[in-house]
């Protein structure tokens, strides 16, 4: 009988431990997102205009420049291949379908195997620029998945961190300021560092971080030199060049 009850109390005290963890997990993404703006503020943003350099591109020259429509996916991409080519392509970023490619003012009627291959190269470097840009909404999102919350120093600044998995994509820790929501450090599963700054209010009140600097590898250090957010755009920015 005495095992028995001490089965069940141990049971209670890891189901009430699990439950205060979870509650811990969800509270944390929730202030990742209020560091942001809030969940309103991140929702009702229709575009989105960055420019990014670093982040160890391989196939393309920095200062590429993305615009894309939150709601319907669509999305632009301008920037210079390696040979030099400026390169524009329209593509929906939720399907993974580019729509129509521009090199160097040319319209390119068919998508053959190199374009394909370039169109490819464009959509990955898509992926791991708003995998950071985004980092504070992406952990919030139900297909996240996080660990425990734990405390931690740095720069003589008491943080939180955060272990976290995104869905088929980044994965790591990051360390943030539980007061104003805001990361300070991102650690890769590769170990990877990242010092986290320059948040900046895009448009609206929507705060995002623009600057990643890697301390083993500048290579693959990002800055946004750019972002801005807008409640309307011109349609054809995503249909002509």
């Amino acid at each position: 009988m005495r095992t028995f009850l001490t089965a069940i109390v141990i049971g209670i005290l890891s189901c009430s431990y699990l439950t205060i963890c979870g509650q811990e997990e969800q509270e944390a993404s929730k202030i990742l997102l209020r560091g942001i703006g809030g969940k309103d503020k991140w929702d009702s943003t229709n575009y989105i205009l960055f420019t990014a350099n670093g982040n160890e591109t391989k196939y393309f020259q920095n200062g590429r420049k993305f615009l894309i429509n939150m709601k319907s996916g669509q999305a632009r991409f301008e920037g210079k291949s390696d040979d030099g080519s400026n390169v524009v392509s329209l593509f929906n970023f939720k399907t993974g379908k580019p729509s129509k490619f521009f090199i160097n003012g040319n319209e390119i009627k068919q998508m053959d195997s190199e374009i394909n291959e370039l169109f490819t190269k464009i959509n990955e470097q898509f992926k791991k620029d708003i995998t950071f840009l985004f980092l504070p909404a992406l952990i919030e999102q139900p297909e996240t998945k996080t660990g425990k919350v734990s405390s931690k120093i740095f720069n003589a600044e008491k943080l939180q961190s955060l272990p976290f998995q995104l869905k088929g994509g980044l994965s790591g820790e990051v360390l943030f300021n539980s007061e104003t929501g805001w990361i300070k450090q991102f650690v890769d599963k590769e170990g990877q560092i990242y010092l986290v700054n320059g948040y900046k209010d895009i448009g609206g009140g929507l705060f995002l971080p623009t600057t990643f600097r890697n301390l083993k590898n500048d290579k693959r250090s990002l800055l946004f030199s750019t972002v801005a957010a807008f409640t309307e755009m011109e349609e054809s920015r995503f249909s002509t060049l």
